[in-house]
């Protein structure tokens, strides 16, 4: 159940419910632990638009590596979503290479060559 949550907070929603949704978003930015509820939001995070986007997803990796098997639940949440999503490879490129400081300890070399494949990118290390 909280899986499906996490999945309906990532996005920002109407207007009049968008501020409850923040406030829930934060609290399980905040408190969750469960690896299956941050792949779910991972999930959803890469289906929202712009610089949320990016920070969504950033912030869910910094939770996930932080899990028992978290590393590598990002990384295939991040190549599965690379395939899937037509602008999600390219998009994450250009943050790797805008900020390596901040996804160098979450993408792993081999989710990164995938992911770089994808794209047609080539990102530096």
């Amino acid at each position: 159940m909280r899986a499906a949550l996490a999945g309906v907070l990532a996005g920002d929603g109407t207007t009049g419910h968008g501020l409850l949704r923040h406030e829930l978003r934060e609290h399980l930015l905040t408190h969750e632990h469960d690896p299956a509820v941050l792949d779910a939001l991972l999930h959803a995070a890469a289906r929202c638009q712009g610089e949320a986007r990016r920070n969504l997803v950033l912030r869910t990796g910094r939770l996930l590596v932080r899990t028992p098997d978290g590393a590598t639940r990002f990384d295939r949440g991040l190549v599965e979503l690379a395939r899937h999503l037509p602008d999600f490879a390219g998009q994450l490129t250009d943050w790797l290479a805008d900020a390596p400081g901040d996804w160098a300890a979450l993408v792993g070399p081999s989710a990164r060559r995938t992911i770089e494949g994808l794209a047609g990118a080539r990102v530096p290390a």
